[in-house]
């Protein structure tokens, strides 16, 4: 790494330079903005920390400017200033800076900077960011039991059959019913997807059916609903076992007649809608506990597919998150991800499934500087509840431990008592914050994704 440092203040300039030096880092000084663009011009820098004001000459600003544009150097840029605010470092960002730090800064401060800078440039625990970004409506993912999904939706979609798609919240409903409809005879029509369980029962058949003029309060004017909406295409009723038995009781009679009556009206009127819904409950159980028709569930459920949980298609997890990463990018800027973050997203249950998955790598995406390693994960997807789980995960039964495993089985046990803080966890493990992210790193590398080995396994 070749770091540049430029501040007039000569006790500011050697402290940097002395963090880079510490760290095995090749380091020059500049006094001024006019003298670090010489240098500059001499030699491409990995890093370069800039002073902001720095008179009567240039600024570090204009450093930065003339880097980039006419030195056209790559180096990423560290802008130091003793008059730190919000605006400035929203300025400092916007201008195109890679990071912003105020005075007086640590060492460590400096140290944890530089290494991301390193990462980026020398990359040694990477998972290229190769993948390209996918459409919005994309199913992302080769694993067996998703292939046999889309399968079965394409194959279905062939037919004039009505569908149910089961699978817990977040696993992407909606894109099988999206794919069903692409896939069909109505791909030309409209694709309209309602979320019945997000409305009350008056609101609900309003929306569906549409109402008359004065039809109830505040209906100013006539309204089509979202049956007549969708008719030549493909209706999706989201969440549909939320509706209520009195509900389901119209829904029922207008799939058996594929017709509908707006609210106030005594007109009905022919609709040719293909229906699909979707659910994150279990069908039978309501109808054993009374909340739901059964006489309805066989109207609806003419093919069932079920979307797996992002837990029980692991593998799926990497080619997702890169691909994520690639449409979430700012300014289609290159990010990579370490092999140890990756592993920890991979054994990581997610409650949230690919929803959660999407909003994670969103956020990396917006704050990552390039690359993304364990310590920018949150700290849920880290922490396992005991020592004893830990190692059942990592050893067949009846072998003994070595001292990594026991490390990093304790490591994240710490982890999980102390709810995932950091500092306490370097407090009690008796180790600084940089010690401890290694630590981290290697006990998530110790882990393995997924249930636990077979216990016949050598």
């Amino acid at each position: 790494m070749k770091v540049l440092v430029v501040d007039d203040d000569e006790k500011v300039q050697k402290l940097v330079a002395a963090a880079m030096d510490m760290q095995g880092y090749r380091v020059w000084t500049a006094s001024s903005g006019e003298e670090a663009l010489v240098l500059a011009a001499e030699r491409e820098f990995d890093l370069v920390f800039c002073d902001v004001m720095m008179p009567p000459g240039i600024s570090g600003f204009e450093v930065m400017q003339r880097l980039r544009e006419g030195l056209r150097s790559q180096a990423d840029v560290v802008l130091m200033t003793g008059l730190g605010s919000v605006e400035a470092a929203i300025d400092a960002v916007h201008r195109g800076a890679n990071d912003y730090v105020c005075k007086p800064f640590s060492v460590s401060q400096l140290q944890t900077i530089a290494a991301a800078s390193r990462e980026r440039r020398h990359p040694r625990d990477l998972v290229e960011n190769a993948a390209p970004a996918a459409a919005a409506d994309a199913i992302l993912g080769n694993s067996r039991i998703m292939i046999e999904v889309v399968k079965t939706a394409t194959r279905v979609a062939a037919t004039e059959l009505p569908v149910l798609i089961c699978g817990e919240s977040g696993t992407g409903k909606e894109l099988i019913a999206r794919l069903i409809h692409r896939s069909s005879g109505r791909a030309n029509g409209p694709f309209v997807p309602v979320n019945c369980g997000a409305m009350p029962d008056t609101l609900l058949e309003s929306e569906l059916f549409g109402h008359t003029r004065g039809a109830f309060t505040g209906a100013d004017a006539a309204r089509r609903g979202l049956f007549e909406e969708a008719h030549g295409g493909t209706l999706l009723l989201d969440e549909v076992t939320e509706t209520t038995p009195a509900f389901q009781v119209k829904l029922l009679r207008t799939l058996q007649e594929g017709e509908v009556r707006s609210l106030g009206s005594n007109v009905r009127r022919k609709v040719d809608v293909r229906v699909v819904s979707a659910t994150n409950r279990h069908p039978q159980a309501l109808i054993e506990a009374g909340l739901f028709r059964e006489d309805l569930l066989y109207r609806l459920q003419g093919v069932s597919i079920t979307v797996p949980p992002l837990r029980e298609r692991r593998e799926d997890i990497s080619t997702m998150a890169l691909s994520l990463l690639s449409s979430y990018s700012p300014n289609g800027r290159n990010l990579s991800i370490t092999k140890s973050a990756m592993t920890a997203l991979e054994h990581y249950d997610w409650p949230g499934n690919v929803r959660e998955l999407k909003h994670l790598m969103q956020r990396l995406a917006a704050l990552s500087l390039g690359v993304i390693s364990v310590e920018d994960l949150p700290t849920e997807l880290l922490c396992e509840p005991t020592v004893a789980s830990v190692m059942d995960q990592c050893l067949p039964e009846g072998e003994l431990p070595t001292m990594a495993q026991l490390e990093a089985a304790y490591v994240l046990h710490v982890l999980s008592a102390v709810k995932g803080n950091k500092s306490k966890a370097a407090h009690v493990l008796a180790v600084d914050r940089k010690t401890l992210y290694r630590m981290i790193d290697k006990a998530v590398s110790t882990r393995k994704p997924g249930a636990p080995p077979d216990r016949g396994e050598k």
